[in-house]
């Protein structure tokens, strides 16, 4: 199910779309203010009309350090802030996206309201690991997930890549929701809960992921006898739909949190509201997580 907001898998890396956009002396002179308040973004990489509606985002979103400025305010005077570069560096993004103005200022307000307390799950990941990750990570990113969806697909190469980078900041989980319109995707949620059980979910739900369209239970029971399992068992947990009480309970539980498509994450029971799942964006939200986690709040300057 493609996720109400997902351009952003379109959007995959942001920063590899701000590349592809060449230069000119033109657009660079086009809005010299944003280049010297942001002078370590690509600005001149934007469209002149991805720049304007980036301007108009910045000066009519506020900065969340404390101050009373908006975002273009506190760039210009508060020069001590480190929230407004980084709250800048993602409205930029989602300007390279193609994200008009109103959409980029309500995309900052739903991610930083998506911080508190009260908008934060309860996720229990007990019967779920184990992670990738170090397991005493402070930060856990639960990700709910259908083995058959293509966005999930392309997010989890990258995802896991981030994950390994930073297994001593970041631990990740998977749950699924499996999605009734994808065929087989029930099962192959169930065959993952199966390895899971014996010890070997990482290396089953690697070639699920590797094979979406090859998930007849003599494939399913292909990949168990490969991986060490025993096949006859799983054909058999299969009949009896032994594990669809735990992946419904998966299911039932991401709806309850708030997931509106696959893939949503989570992290440490926030749900990840931007469009972009790019790593400099992932690296910004943890880095936000991991300060919120630290001070229980932000940092003010």
């Amino acid at each position: 199910m493609k996720k109400i907001a997902l351009p952003a898998l379109a959007l995959a890396s942001a920063l590899a779309l701000l590349a592809a956009v060449r230069p000119t002396r033109a657009r660079a002179a086009a809005a010299p203010d944003l280049s010297q308040l942001l002078p370590e973004l690509p600005l001149e990489r934007l469209t002149p009309a991805q720049r304007e509606e980036l301007t108009k985002a910045l000066s009519g979103q506020y900065c969340y350090c404390g101050c009373p400025h908006t975002l273009m305010g506190c760039l210009k005077e508060h020069k001590g802030c480190h929230h407004a570069p980084r709250m800048a560096a993602v409205a930029a993004r989602l300007a390279a996206g193609g994200l008009r103005a109103p959409d980029i200022s309500k995309a900052l307000s739903e991610y930083y309201a998506s911080f508190e307390k009260n908008k934060r799950a309860k996720l229990d990941v007990k019967d779920f690991g184990p992670p990738q990750g170090k397991a005493s990570a402070p930060i856990t990113i639960v990700e709910f997930s259908d083995f058959t969806c293509p966005y999930c697909q392309l997010l989890r190469p990258q995802l896991e890549d981030f994950v390994d980078q930073r297994r001593d900041r970041v631990r990740l989980f998977y749950k699924p929701f499996p999605l009734p319109m994808h065929p087989r995707s029930m099962e192959a949620a169930q065959a993952g809960e199966w390895a899971r059980e014996k010890g070997f979910f990482w290396p089953m739900h690697d070639a699920l992921f590797t094979h979406p369209h090859d998930l007849k239970d003599q494939d399913l029971s292909t990949y168990a006898r490969q991986l060490g399992g025993d096949p006859g068992d799983l054909l058999k947990a299969l009949q009896a739909n032994r594990y669809k009480a735990k992946v419904e309970g998966s299911k039932a539980e991401a709806t309850a949190a708030g997931l509106t498509g696959t893939p949503t994450l989570f992290l440490n029971g926030r749900r990840y509201t931007l469009p972009d799942y790019s790593p400099a964006t992932l690296e910004f939200t943890l880095q936000d997580e991991e300060e919120w986690h630290k001070h229980g709040g932000w940092q003010h300057d």
